[in-house]
């Protein structure tokens, strides 16, 4: 099901010019009415007429979450002259404590935003005809708007299920015939297992679900599938550039669609600075080509994934990216395969029950990389007492398993290796719930 297929089934050269078009726009009013970026462009000797097209883009400065900061100290990036209906704030602070990324937006961000959430809900099948539970926390962060607005511009009835616990969600699924749900992946999994446990599969008239909003594997991703008989779409979004919905997977699940007329993606080397083809794993850049509250040029993400250029076989045009890890230091190499640390957190985290620290300790032994797990008890309740220990080790090291493909060893600090344990830990972050120790560049 295409929402929109005039903008997301337009051929590449089409949406070239229309980026283009777009970016000279933005430049120029940028560069005009938001003086700590006319700054950025001054040092760099550019003017607005410097930019004729896409082509020209990587003559533009970045934008980073320091720069936002920087930014909000002098004055913002906020257009004086665009009045500003809601504020949503990011969860990270730019390095300056106790301050969040605010974004403000527009009525004409808002529409934009309702498009985007629109067209990702189609991807999963969901119309008019639907009834879809948004799973979501309507907070500072923009998440549960964006799929309560993207629902209801489709149309569908609409069920705004903030806070609910599992067996509310259930019971709403059940009475109001809910046919789509829209969540974090790990909500949705404590509900999975519930309707399992309970033998509740066959009295559910779910058709799909779209997860975002947290790391989350393709392992827990099909488990989920797996309860409740249905596919699971993954999502992306940023309150920098605005929630849930810059970009989704359609039916296909190879890649996420990105709404390439609103936003503009580059994949850049972190170390050249330079911009990498399609299909080369790097950094995600983002250029907002029609955010009007606080609109944003090669914002950098700090997330990593690749793009797809190709054709997708939905007939959807748009770019696909793969799903993303943050931090310039998420990714490690492990006998030569290259693992991502969110991911890991992801998928110990998904073990409910298991409340604890981890340390992901990698090591050289006999010229090959070999991985040990440490966990410390953050009130497991005497999960890890003898009788259990030895099953609840074998679950974090499938878990380890299916994301790095090495088998690890895993140990529990209350009482083996010991002072293996202090020594790795020694200094490290507790408020962390996965640190990874690399001891081979020791």
């Amino acid at each position: 099901m295409i929402w929109n297929k005039a903008r997301e089934c337009m051929s590449r050269d089409e949406l070239a010019v229309l980026q283009g078009k777009r970016l000279v726009e933005l430049v120029d009013y940028m560069y005009h009415n938001v003086k700590y970026y006319k700054r950025k462009m001054r040092n760099l000797g550019l003017e607005p007429g410097d930019i004729r097209g896409i082509e020209d883009l990587e003559k533009l400065p970045f934008t980073t979450r320091e720069d936002l900061t920087e930014a909000y100290l002098l004055g913002g990036f906020t257009l004086s002259d665009k009045k500003i209906v809601q504020y949503h704030a990011s969860d990270h602070s730019a390095g300056y404590a106790g301050m969040e990324t605010i974004t403000g937006y527009t009525q004409n961000d808002i529409d934009v935003w309702k498009e985007c959430m629109a067209r990702s809900i189609s991807m999963a099948g969901l119309g008019e005809r639907d009834v879809i539970q948004v799973a979501y926390s309507y907070g500072l962060s923009a998440d549960g708007l964006s799929a309560y607005y993207g629902a209801e511009k489709i149309g569908a009835a609409v069920i705004p299920a903030t806070d609910c616990k599992p067996a509310a969600l259930i019971a709403l699924m059940r009475r109001l015939h809910v046919t789509g749900v829209i969540s974090t992946s790990s909500h949705l999994m404590r509900v999975a297992q519930m309707v399992e446990k309970k033998g509740l599969k066959n009295s559910l008239w779910l058709k799909a679900a779209i997860c975002g909003g947290e790391a989350w594997t393709e392992t827990s991703r099909k488990e989920i599938q797996g309860k409740l008989g249905i596919k699971v779409y993954d999502i992306f979004g940023l309150n920098e550039l605005t929630g849930l919905g810059v970009a989704c997977e359609c039916e296909c699940q190879e890649g996420m669609h990105i709404q390439e007329d609103f936003f503009l993606a580059e994949i850049l080397n972190t170390h050249t600075l330079l911009i990498l083809p399609g299909g080369v794993r790097g950094e995600l850049v983002f250029t907002t080509l029609q955010k009007e509250g606080i609109p944003l040029i090669r914002y950098r993400t700090t997330g990593y994934t690749k793009i797809n250029y190709a054709k997708c076989e939905c007939g959807r045009t748009m770019a696909r990216m793969d799903r993303i890890c943050y931090g310039i230091d998420d990714m490690i190499q492990i006998r030569g395969n290259s693992v991502s640390v969110s991911q890991v957190e992801a998928a110990l985290s998904e073990l409910q029950d298991l409340e604890a620290f981890y340390i992901i300790c990698i090591r050289k032994e006999h010229q090959l990389d070999v991985v040990d797990v440490y966990m410390e008890s953050a009130g497991m309740n005497g999960v890890l007492v003898s009788e259990n220990r030895a099953e609840v080790k074998r679950r974090v090291a499938d878990a380890v398993y299916h994301i790095i493909g090495v088998e690890p060893d895993v140990y529990c600090a209350e009482s083996e290796r010991r002072k293996d344990f202090e020594r790795i830990f020694r200094g490290m972050d507790m408020g962390k719930r996965v640190t990874v120790v690399d001891e081979r560049r020791t």
